[in-house]
């Protein structure tokens, strides 16, 4: 005898993306990050460059010494950051030189970076260089995350903001790099509409830097959660970590109690 299959109390039956209670479940998730929290997050990022990035070289002592670190705060995993220090573990970081100080451009700099590191998954490669990139010079260079993009699946919150993948849509690395950019840019538009870009966050000059990573993380944490907890039961969204410290591990930085 077959008995009838039950529905998991873990899973809710849904009709799809355009669910209304989907919708009010984003809602609900938007309502729990705050301008504040945003702020918070750029500001943990300041720091961290103060502390860990400032005046790199890779020729340096400091360098070699920290690479865990490093390594820690571009992945946002413990499996992908132990992945990065492996690669790397004989202590060989002439390639780090030409990525930071070369002279091309950042994008031709960034695919040369990847190309070279095949010992690497790409979209890992990329999240070393550009997160290199990033938090060693923030006013000059950008985040190329795969919760920013991933044209392998073709999810991450730029298209999300941008309404479709079409400007995010490369032939190769560099371009890609470009595209990301200029997509992150044009994404602080929405940003304002949000209530959480304040003159605070954008203003300050040590944290302006790091604004639009700091929001794209939250945006990024507020979609998941929205989406998470629409298919969860009540009970099973209590054991999700709170929204600022989704957007936290998302860059690498260290959860706080408080968040």
């Amino acid at each position: 005898m077959t008995l009838p299959q039950r529905q998991s109390h873990i899973i809710k039956q849904k009709t799809g993306p355009d669910d209304p209670e989907l919708q009010a479940n984003l809602q609900e998730a938007l309502a729990q990050v705050s301008p504040e929290d945003v702020i918070a997050i750029a500001d943990e990022l300041a720091e961290r460059h103060a502390r860990l990035f400032l005046d790199l070289e890779p020729a340096s002592a400091k360098f070699a010494s920290s690479f865990a670190d490093i390594a820690s705060a571009v992945a946002h995993t413990k499996a992908n950051a132990r992945a990065i220090t492996n690669t790397f573990s004989q202590s060989d970081y002439v390639i780090f030189d030409q990525l930071l100080h070369g002279d091309a451009p950042a994008p031709v700099r960034v695919a040369a970076f990847v190309e070279k590191l095949n010992a690497l998954d790409t979209r890992l490669a990329l999240e070393l260089a550009t997160g290199l990139l990033h938090n060693t010079f923030p006013s000059q260079h950008w985040l190329w995350t795969r919760w920013l993009w991933d044209p392998t699946t073709g999810t991450g919150i730029l298209p999300l903001l941008a309404g479709s993948a079409h400007n995010l849509l490369a032939d190769n690395l560099a371009d890609g790099y470009a595209r990301v950019g200029a997509v992150n840019a044009m994404s602080m538009k929405f940003a304002e509409g949000t209530g959480l870009w304040t003159d605070e966050l954008a203003s300050d000059e040590k944290r302006a830097p790091f604004a639009n990573s700091a929001f794209l993380a939250c945006a990024y944490a507020v979609y998941m959660y929205g989406t998470t907890s629409w298919r969860l039961s009540r009970d099973f969204n209590e054991l999700l970590p709170s929204l600022p410290n989704m957007a936290r591990r998302l860059l690498g930085l260290l959860k706080t109690k408080h968040s």
